[in-house]
């Protein structure tokens, strides 16, 4: 992506005492969201690095996938697509220049394209278009995906987002799923589990330290994030597509925590059958389409 980052300006939105800032050429990435000047997502750090920005796009498929995968009897083998991860992972979205195809004060319509032609087949081997709409309003941000396959074949395909929360102290979570995948030694899912105590967030309790690098399956709640001592509470709620949720929690001296709503389970497109762990597929000319709205709100500070 080097190519494209002599220019990283960002496009500044605003709606009431919301702010939301986008860097187009850095992978359309969510550069800042701020309510009444707190920070909600980790700051862009100025750098050339999508993964130092506050939000990003998972597309056509989201987390880590095997280095290859099959689909209508055809092996397609991927690239790494990060040189930190010995894995393809999160897409290629996150990779692109993004273009601004609508602009206005409170709202942003960004697009790309891809076509799998020479080296770009080894980043993923079927065409398509992908949309993302950022609105802000009233009750927050309005996020909507919606990924078309522009190739003459059938196409698997995967959709989500990747913010990365800031670690206020004494942050809260709540969320609630049905199963939570346990990982192999490649990170990589191995069993499907009922959720250890430790991990259940059913209730809202305490960041913490849980060590989590794991997909939730089955969710069935908005996900809530309190800042109690900002007095700052937002409630994503995904669309029905988004089942799934990617949480991460890093040690908490790093600052953040992500939780990531997504369609499909973690290599969903190895397992043996990836449409019933969350991955689409797409007939030629069809339509994915995925929605997540974060309500903001502000509630009375509190030292607990």
């Amino acid at each position: 992506m080097s190519e494209h980052q002599s220019n990283l300006n960002e496009i500044q939105l605003q709606h009431g005492p919301l702010r939301l800032s986008v860097c187009p050429a850095l992978g359309g990435a969510i550069t800042r969201l701020s309510v009444d000047g707190v920070d909600l997502l980790r700051p862009w750090d100025g750098s050339d690095s999508v993964r130092r920005t506050g939000c990003f796009v998972l597309a056509p498929f989201s987390n880590r996938i095997d280095d290859a995968f099959e689909h209508d009897g055809q092996r397609y083998p991927l690239n790494r697509l990060s040189p930190d991860h010995p894995l393809p992972i999160h897409g290629l979205a996150w990779k692109r220049l993004w273009e601004v195809a609508e602009q206005d004060s409170s709202s942003l319509v960004l697009n790309i394209s891809h076509r799998p032609e020479g080296a770009a087949a080894l980043d993923w081997p079927f065409a398509f278009e992908l949309e993302h709409r950022l609105r802000l309003g009233e009750e927050g941000v309005s996020l909507v995906l919606k990924l078309r396959n522009i190739d003459t074949r059938s196409m698997p395909a995967g959709l989500g987002w990747h913010p990365y929360f800031l670690r206020h102290e004494a942050c809260q979570l709540r969320f609630a799923a049905q199963a939570v995948w346990q990982n192999d030694t490649r990170n990589l899912p191995s069993r499907l589990l009922p959720i250890p105590e430790k991990w259940d967030f059913s209730t809202t309790r305490s960041l913490q330290e849980p060590g989590l690098d794991h997909c939730f399956v089955g969710l069935t709640a908005p996900v809530l994030i309190r800042w109690p001592r900002q007095g700052i509470e937002l409630s994503m709620n995904a669309s029905e597509a988004l089942a799934h949720l990617v949480v991460f929690t890093p040690p908490a001296d790093m600052g953040f925590f992500a939780v990531e709503p997504v369609s499909h389970a973690n290599n969903a497109l190895g397992m043996d059958d990836p449409v019933a762990n969350g991955m689409r597929e797409l007939l030629p000319g069809e339509t994915m389409q995925v929605s997540c709205q974060m309500q903001i709100q502000r509630t009375a500070r509190s030292d607990s």
